[in-house]
């Protein structure tokens, strides 16, 4: 994988599993951590990157204090990095109106997005939300579970992480609609274990902390924290058994991943540590557009909630 001071970066295609996107990042993290020296990544082989590696890599490359140069990018790489903001993360921290983001309408992704947990996230969600909205010509009777599920994965970072910015990107391809929200915080067991809750319960188990986090175990103190828990599980469910998508989640050493094939919480090894949370959503985009267009009214699209 190392060749002197210079990291390979693999094809990574939008038919790799998640399971292998994340072996594939693991990789360079833990080759590019143990380096002494400046670490170059060569994008000589790379065609491709699939969303779910593309986005994890430039938050690490953001927030890991390295100096890294990329080198080897074809021209084609060379614009979409460009376009999705790569080398220089968009800063979102600002935005006030959807305009900012207008040469991306017509895109199929928005830029890779940095926001302080100190501006309007709820604003930022908002916007962010409308171009996604408007690029994939969203029917007006999906937004609402759209909304539910960013607004609540967004609200963690500042409630719960303690980090200062969080990140969101999303990207259509083909048939799928890939989300990923992430922040370079304490971790959800991290959260637990400074809030001194259910720690009788989790132990030193980060796989158990990310467990009850999804069931709805809540960090906070206020009357309604325990329905609410970490403002995911309802998300969670919606998407994957009302939408036929999958939810992955990883932080700090554990991983969660809840598809079609039911719910997996592991841990991890800790050279393969994510120093905050990161969730991965997949939204199977052509069921979503063909099941709410059959249900154009509010009852049909609210069962999805219960």
């Amino acid at each position: 994988m190392i060749n002197a001071n210079s990291v390979s970066i693999p094809n990574v295609t939008r038919d790799d599993k998640i399971g292998g996107a994340f072996n594939h990042l693991f990789n360079i993290i833990h080759q590019t951590e143990i380096a002494d020296a400046i670490t170059k990544w060569d994008f000589k082989d790379v065609l491709f990157l699939h969303p779910f590696f593309l986005a994890p890599l430039a938050i690490y490359r953001d927030n890991c204090n390295k100096h890294i140069p990329c080198v080897g990018i074809c021209s084609n790489i060379k614009g979409y990095f460009d376009a999705v903001r790569f080398d220089n993360i968009y800063d979102a921290s600002a935005l006030s109106s959807q305009d900012a983001l207008y040469a991306y309408l017509n895109k199929s992704y928005i830029p890779i997005s940095r926001f302080s947990v100190r501006s309007n996230i709820d604003k930022i969600q908002e916007i962010l939300q409308a171009v996604i909205e408007t690029q994939s010509k969203v029917a007006r009777n999906m937004r609402t579970p759209i909304s539910h599920l960013l607004s609540e994965l967004i609200g963690n970072i500042s409630e719960h992480s303690g980090s200062e910015h969080g990140y969101l990107f999303c990207q259509k391809v083909k048939k799928d609609l890939y989300i990923t929200i992430a922040d370079c915080g304490k971790t959800i067991y991290g959260s637990y274990v400074d809030t001194n809750k259910y720690i009788n319960e989790i132990g030193t188990n980060e796989a158990e902390a990310l467990r009850i986090a999804n069931d709805g175990y809540s960090t906070k103190d206020r009357p309604d924290a325990e329905n609410r828990g970490y403002g995911i599980s309802k998300s969670r469910e919606m998407i994957v058994n009302g939408l036929r998508g999958a939810f992955f989640m990883l932080s700090g050493t554990a991983f969660y991943r809840h598809d079609e094939n039911g719910i997996v919480p592991a841990n991890i090894p800790e050279e393969y540590r994510w120093n905050g949370t990161i969730i991965l959503v997949k939204v199977l985009f052509s069921f979503l557009k063909s099941a709410f267009s059959r249900h154009d009214n509010v009852r049909a699209s609210s069962t999805l909630f219960i």
